[in-house]
């Protein structure tokens, strides 16, 4: 409970609330009775599904007058129903950070897209010109000014999606997954600037897996189930939370200092993949030259760097969908070219939309897995936790589901090589060990995998080895055994 919590006033207020998405058959949130104060920073945490990110809709408006939904209860934002506002309105009280920042674009430079919502506000220019140049300061954003969005990594557009909310200056911040595209060390940027916020004063609400950078920030932490409000706890309580009720609940770990894995080697050493020399531009500007690097059957690769050194580049090269300025790739000790890659390697996207075109979550693996059975189809759903969403249109999923479900349509392809760029974005507890552990018994059975992580938690725990982007001209490689500190360092930047 917040000091004085008595005496502030309430910003936002949920009164026995209920929500029904169109065309659902059942409420996505039920009964919810929640007061969050001026100045309040509140995390609500909980299993995909469980309804945080549709109460974060709420707050913003978006619940009813974008995805026209049913709304039970009463919604009242600053002493007034959401309901009565019109959307412009509350876009100038909630501003809202999404789990996919580049639905919320407009323009096509860093400078441009700060200062879309200002002007739409009618900021004097005189003044705007300093709210920009704020916004990315707070974002240590001075490498993205005059960039274009669309080829910047997909932490690089986290950073700008905060940017310009924090140019417009809201009372309200709602932040929905912010850290699931972000390295270690941007995260931390991220916690600075939310802990710069609550200083000022501003009410924040975060929906949020990764907990460990909000423990020092949080007032507390609110724990969903099945769309109701299960448990809160203020960040001594989860911090002292014995490791068998967390992992009983489904939460990620709130201290990455308890961690502690068991690692793996495979016991062959076949090299199944090799980069030799490997360089790549964009537009004259180089992205990585002279990288080196093998993979064996069995291992998992924890493929590491901060935002925007080319890990994702590399993993479209490997897949053929991208053509390297120079160097060779070679698959069993034989140089393959460009077009014939996808037949060694599958490669499991960031932006899991570019990849679904089934009309229903069955019908995506028959779209690759012709031949299959209902019984080996609905065995890949139970195993990814997709079972009760077979009917329903992937466009309906949340981010972690259609996660599942790209990684289920991976195992129908069965390519030697499978390379997963953030395969945890979006993932609540239970799933990434779950899917951690048939990674591992992939491993098992030969196949050669590469994560591009920005998730300690995950690489910890799924990994054997790493191979770190240090910067264009760098590359080093080492086993993860006994060398766990060595891997916070990288993803931290250090």
């Amino acid at each position: 409970m917040m000091e004085n919590d008595q005496i502030r006033r309430t910003v936002l207020r949920f009164e026995d609330v209920s929500f029904r998405y169109a065309g659902a058959e059942t409420e996505s949130i039920r009964r919810i009775d929640l007061d969050v104060k001026e100045g309040e920073f509140l995390v609500l945490t909980g299993g995909s599904g469980c309804g945080k990110t549709t109460l974060t809709r709420l707050i913003n408006g978006l619940g009813e007058q974008f995805y026209d939904g049913t709304l039970k209860g009463r919604v009242t934002l600053l002493g007034r129903s959401i309901s009565e506002y019109p959307l412009y309105e509350i876009g100038k009280k909630v501003g809202s950070v999404f789990q996919d920042p580049k639905s919320q674009f407009f323009a096509s430079v860093t400078e441009d897209e700060i200062a879309f919502g200002c002007e739409n506000y009618g900021v004097p220019y005189e003044e705007l010109d300093g709210r920009v140049s704020n916004a990315i300061r707070r974002i240590n954003g001075a490498m993205l000014r005059g960039k274009e969005i669309y080829p910047m990594s997909s932490g690089e557009k986290q950073k700008i999606a905060v940017a310009s909310v924090n140019a417009v200056d809201p009372e309200i911040y709602v932040f929905d997954e912010p850290s699931a595209n972000l390295d270690m060390a941007s995260v931390e940027a991220l916690k600075n600037l939310m802990g710069e916020l609550k200083a000022e004063g501003h009410t924040i609400v975060v929906a949020e897996h990764r907990l460990y950078y909000l423990t020092e920030l949080a007032d507390r932490f609110l724990y969903m189930e099945n769309g109701t409000q299960k448990e809160e706890w203020t960040p001594g309580e989860l911090l002292s939370m014995t490791e068998a009720k967390r992992r009983e609940l489904g939460i990620r770990a709130a201290d990455l200092r308890r961690i502690e894995p068991e690692i793996f080697s495979p016991a062959e050493k076949k090299v199944t993949l090799e980069g030799k020399e490997l360089a790549f531009s964009y537009r004259r500007h180089p992205v990585f030259q002279g990288l080196s690097f093998q993979a064996c059957a069995g291992d998992r690769i924890a493929v590491v760097g901060q935002n925007g050194v080319g890990k994702t580049t590399l993993s479209k090269i490997l897949y053929g969908i991208q053509k390297e300025k120079s160097g060779r790739i070679l698959y069993y000790g034989k140089e393959i070219p460009r077009g014939k890659r996808k037949n060694f390697a599958y490669f499991v996207m960031q932006n899991t939309d570019c990849q679904l075109f089934g009309d229903s979550v069955e019908g995506e693996l028959l779209l690759n897995g012709k031949g299959s059975t209902g019984a080996q189809r609905e065995e890949l759903l139970k195993l990814y936790g997709l079972l009760a969403y077979r009917d329903r249109h992937p466009a309906t999923l949340s981010g972690g589901q259609k996660q599942r479900l790209t990684l289920a349509v991976s195992d129908w392809i069965d390519t030697p090589v499978l390379i997963l760029d953030e395969p945890t974005s979006g993932l609540d507890f239970k799933n990434m060990v779950n899917i951690s552990e048939h990674l591992k018994s992939l491993a098992q059975k030969g196949k050669t995998i590469l994560m591009i992580t920005h998730d300690y938690e995950f690489a910890a725990m799924t990994c054997n080895r790493v191979l770190h982007f240090m910067d264009e001209d760098h590359a080093e490689a080492f086993p993860l055994q006994g060398n766990l500190s060595r891997l916070y360092s990288c993803l931290m930047g250090r």
